[in-house]
């Protein structure tokens, strides 16, 4: 047991009815796609329940990755993540390298929404160094995709692997200080600042600090990641405090019920000053009223 892989989910498998390993493997190469739904499905359930069945790996690979069926496409992210991938030498199958090509051309594929759930599932997969090594480059170019969809997903990609392996992408701090730079989309841009708050602070700090004089004008998602790093700056021994009780007192204003919230409640851990603690009941109030 020791061996084994540890099973945190258990989900209910209906065993009355359950077809073998033969019955499985010709309903993937001759049934249809509804047929192979739920066989991959029953496959899954299986495999999160400890009988992983590894014979059906290679058949899996052959009829049900070359589907252009939207739904099979995605239950098949769900297999990968739960399936076996090392031998018992605990080194890669050499089936992986196809599931590895697969998902490559996936994070190439035409269509962002399969782009972008590719880049979901990778996060999924963000221990296995070996499946994500050959897929760095893929995943970088996304960055740049015309799709907003697909560039806020890689992301957070990066950064899921990035927290993971940081050799795989040493330079993932800069790579995202320009493209936080160059960025115009809202919610990029905040997935951006959070990967530089979490990762590289100094650097989020020092985008805070030249984009200092349009806070107001941002979005609400990242003025609400800002309030955050500009808690966790100040409690360190900062230069930029009294910058930052300003930009608080200008978000008093925000439009955003929460965002003036998180600025008034923040307003009273950066200052005592009585006009800073008088503003902040006031919004306080004028919140609940």
């Amino acid at each position: 047991m020791a061996t084994e892989a540890p099973c945190y989910t258990v989900v209910f498998e209906d065993t009355t009815e359950s077809p073998s390993t033969q019955e499985l493997r010709a309903s993937l190469e001759k049934g249809s796609d509804e047929d192979r739904l739920d066989t991959l499905r029953r496959i899954i359930v299986s495999t999160i329940n400890g009988n992983p069945q590894p014979t059906l790996l290679m058949p899996i690979i052959q009829y049900i990755m070359p589907s252009k069926n939207k739904q099979l496409k995605k239950l098949l992210h769900f297999y990968w993540e739960v399936c076996p991938k090392y031998d018992e030498n605990g080194k890669l199958k050499q089936e992986m390298i196809l599931v590895v090509n697969a998902i490559r051309n996936d994070l190439q594929h035409p269509n962002e929404y399969i782009r972008g759930a590719t880049l979901r599932f990778l996060q999924k997969i963000s221990k296995d160094a070996e499946l994500l090594e050959p897929l760095i480059p893929t995943c970088r170019s996304c960055l740049e995709h015309r799709h907003s969809y697909v560039r806020k997903n890689a992301v957070f990609a990066v950064y899921t692997i990035y927290r993971e392996y940081e050799h795989l992408i040493p330079d993932a701090p800069e790579l995202m200080q320009t493209f936080i730079a160059a960025e115009s989309d809202a919610t990029c841009k905040r997935n951006a600042f959070v990967f530089l708050a979490q990762c590289a602070m100094p650097k989020a700090v020092e985008w805070l600090i030249s984009v200092y004089d349009q806070l107001t004008s941002l979005d609400e998602l990242l003025q609400m990641s800002i309030i955050e790093v500009i808690r966790l700056d100040c409690k360190n021994d900062t230069t930029h405090r009294p910058r930052y009780i300003r930009c608080m007192f200008e978000l008093l204003n925000s439009s955003s019920h929460a965002v003036k919230y998180e600025a008034a409640t923040t307003l009273t851990t950066l200052t005592q000053n009585p006009a800073a603690v008088k503003a902040a009941a006031s919004c306080f109030v004028n919140l609940v009223i």
